[in-house]
């Protein structure tokens, strides 16, 4: 327990080195995903929980989405409660928080292994304030569940030691619900192997057992998460992200030949902002330094249990072959055969090879400690190949020396030559070992902490300022677009800076209208409705943009080049950015004159044509029930929506004759219609949208939205939270039954 406290000081200590000059400016990080995405979608998920329910649906993007069902949004998960706190506060708290459960997590598992205190909280800083970790901050949710890695690995190591199974499985629940499930489910994986590895037979009364624990384990994770994973899973299906993405799209952005060398030599500053050849981009900096490193090489060499080493050291290749995309070759054989199908960015499986590599460190300390006076020779040797190393590398890419370069370059040596010198004393100086150690780490990795303003995240785009009278409806934001997104920031340079950040805010990139509470037609989620993104690119195959915008209720326009629908208005152009206002929209209600029922493939061809009119035909999937003729010309219909809330709705309706009411809100088979208490069949109409049959007369229409599974999700994780709490009493001992 005193080396668990001290980690979490140790990583307290790293947080407020890291971002404490960050807040006392009222500045935020802001690199990557993090501006226009990470940062709006918390926002959105605390504000809807501050107003006393879980956000189950965001009406603000994509004509509406699943918002529990993302994943990414962290509606359940504890983790995110710093987003409560008021802006910015939540992010740097919620940074520093993940950071404190790395570096306990990390020391807790090595202590468990039988390393020193010094060894454990060593580990516990280079994986902490490593490169690698430090640079999934900006793609956040890898960040969150890489967190709990080593958690993960001390959970498993616990459950084949017959110690229970309640940190194996709450840690991999916790992982999960951060909202990166591949990372969750491959460091569970890699965990249960490494601790089998241990093969510990006095601890271990029989083969199979070990086993069986680790897979109630896995199966108590896997109720824990029910109630966000089952929704989830529905979606994943629903958006056809497991079969639409191509091979090519799921290797880009690998680890490059240019990110490896910062292991030994950390890149100046301009070159993880800038870019170049031999660098992915995904990962900001692997930055470790010859220190860590070498303490990791004697740490190969310091475990007592081979066959865990073995493991362990597998677990690091199979990381970094990941995370070498295409050139690896194992991550094409994985997305090939289905296990990795879906997934991206290849550069994140790192992280498992950045969680090895800091183990090994910290055991690396031990091996140094005990046999530093009588293996003088092979330390120098190992300096020696590191220096040569060193200097080979720099040759070899001299941009490292340009800028801070060189400063770093010789940061990395002395903090090497200190932290061996520090090692040699009897007793060693843990406070300042582990400084020399974390502090020259958390300075290569700090790019990928790199800030703005945090005022320039939440103001208002000059291009919508004065914009109080403008008219209800949706936006269509243009940059949705990728290749668009990629030539609007191209235009203000590549190189990342407080511009870039600020061309993604002008134009509403991102999430970032969720922090202005617009709604926008398109939406930045990894997990879009298919049939949506359809219902729209109908115009870019001939459909009428005019038309396709009004049936999506959008009302205005905001993108970066002159549009020509007609009848757009400009009214307010800004730093580049343009906003028109649309001539018409349907509305959020409407009554087409005839509904059709056809495959999507008809659907899609009747919308892309010049003529098609939403209020003469709606195009329906399927129909319950045989469908009305067409409503006479003089007949009417009318409708007033009595109330609009994210996950329920109230309009009353009159009309002349029955038949079709359509919303233009995404249908989503979670949706539930009630007309006058009673329920009918939800449609989706004109491939997207919401729709219901309703007979001639006055009517109350209700809708009320529950993700698909909810319930059985919320029984099974509340059943899941009970047992894990029986586990967690059961395996309490009375105390001093144990020291």
């Amino acid at each position: 327990m005193k080396v668990r406290a001290a980690a979490a000081l140790l990583g307290l200590s790293l947080s407020v080195a890291a971002l404490l000059p960050l807040l006392m400016t009222s500045r935020v990080p802001a690199r990557g995903d993090l501006a226009d995405f990470f940062w709006p979608m918390k926002a959105y998920t605390a504000e809807r929980w501050r107003a006393g329910a879980p956000p189950l649906w965001n009406p603000l993007s994509g004509l509406g989405e699943p918002w529990l069902a993302q994943l990414q949004t962290g509606v359940f998960y504890p983790g995110d409660a710093p987003f409560l706190l008021p802006w910015p506060l939540g992010p740097h708290v919620a940074i520093a928080l993940h950071l404190v459960i790395a570096a306990t997590g990390m020391a807790s598992w090595l202590s468990a292994l039988g390393r020193s205190r010094l060894a454990a909280l060593s580990g516990a800083a280079v994986f902490a304030a490593g490169g690698a970790f430090l640079s999934l901050v900006p793609v956040y949710n890898n960040f969150a569940t890489a967190s709990f890695f080593p958690w993960i690995f001390l959970g498993a190591l616990r459950a084949v030691r017959g110690e229970g199974i309640a940190t194996f499985a709450g840690a991999s629940a916790l992982a999960f619900l951060a909202g990166e499930p591949t990372l969750a489910a491959g460091g569970a994986l890699a965990a249960a192997a490494a601790a089998l590895a241990e093969g510990r037979p006095y601890e271990v009364t029989s083969s199979w057992r070990p086993a069986a624990r680790l897979v109630a384990g896995f199966l108590l994770a896997a109720g824990l998460t029910s109630a966000v994973a089952l929704p989830f899973a529905v979606q994943l299906r629903r958006s056809g992200r497991l079969a639409g993405t191509t091979q090519a799209e799921a290797l880009l952005r690998p680890v490059g030949v240019s990110d490896l060398v910062d292991l030994v030599v950390p890149p100046p500053e301009g070159m993880t902002r800038a870019g170049g050849a031999g660098r992915g981009s995904y990962l900001v900096t692997l930055a470790l330094g010859p220190l860590a490193l070498l303490l990791a090489g004697a740490g190969v060499f310091g475990l007592p249990n081979r066959r865990q080493a073995l493991v362990l050291l597998g677990i690091a290749a199979a990381g970094l072959l990941l995370a070498l995309g295409a050139r690896g070759g194992l991550a094409p054989l994985l997305v090939g055969a289905g296990p990795l199908r879906g997934t991206r960015f290849p550069a994140r499986w790192f992280a498992m090879t950045h969680l090895v590599l800091a183990a090994l460190a910290g055991a690396g300390v031990d091996a140094l400690r005990v046999s530093l006076p009588a293996r003088r020779r092979a330390v120098a040797i190992g300096a020696a190949f590191v220096l040569g190393a060193f200097s080979g590398l720099v040759l070899l890419e001299p941009a490292r020396l340009r800028g801070d370069g060189s400063l770093r370059a010789a940061a990395a040596l002395l903090s090497a030559a200190a932290g061996i010198g520090l090692l040699a004393r009897r007793p060693s100086a843990e406070a300042a070992f582990l400084a020399v150690l974390a502090g020259p780490l958390l300075w290569f990795s700090s790019d990928a902490l790199a800030s703005v303003p945090a005022a320039e995240l939440v103001r208002t785009p000059s291009v919508l300022a004065g914009r109080a009278g403008a008219p209800a409806g949706r936006l269509f934001v243009a940059v949705h677009d990728g290749p668009l997104l990629s030539r609007w920031l191209a235009e203000g340079g590549r190189r990342f800076s407080a511009e870039t950040v600020r061309r993604l805010h002008d134009a509403l990139a991102g999430y970032g209208n969720l922090l202005l509470g617009l709604a926008t037609a398109g939406t930045a989620s990894p997990l879009d409705d298919p049939r949506r993104a359809r219902l729209l690119g109908a115009a870019l195959a001939g459909g009428n943009p005019r038309t396709l915008l009004a049936l999506a209720d959008v009302r205005e326009l905001v993108t970066p080049l002159p549009t020509t629908i007609p009848g757009a208005e400009l009214e307010a152009a800004s730093g580049g950015v343009l906003r028109y206002r649309l001539p018409s929209a349907m509305g959020r209600v409407f009554f087409p004159r005839e509904a059709i029922v056809a495959s999507d493939d008809t659907v899609f061809e009747a919308l892309r044509q010049k003529g098609f009119d939403p209020e003469e035909t709606a195009w329906l999937e399927s129909s319950p029930v045989p469908l009305a003729p067409r409503r006479t010309v003089r007949g009417f219909a009318l409708a007033r929506v009595l109330s609009d809330e994210p996950e329920r709705a109230e309009i009353a309706i009159s009309v002349s004759e029955g038949g079709l009411v359509v919303l233009t809100r995404s249908f989503d088979p979670g949706w539930r219609i009630r007309v006058d208490g009673l329920p009918v069949t939800a449609l989706r109409v004109d491939l997207a949208f919401l729709g219901a049959l309703v007979p001639g007369g006055e009517h109350h229409l209700s809708l009320s939205y529950e993700p698909p599974l909810y319930r059985l999700g919320l029984a099974l994780s509340g059943a899941s939270l009970l047992v894990l709490v029986a586990v967690v009493l059961a395996g309490r001992r009375p105390a001093g039954s144990r020291p």
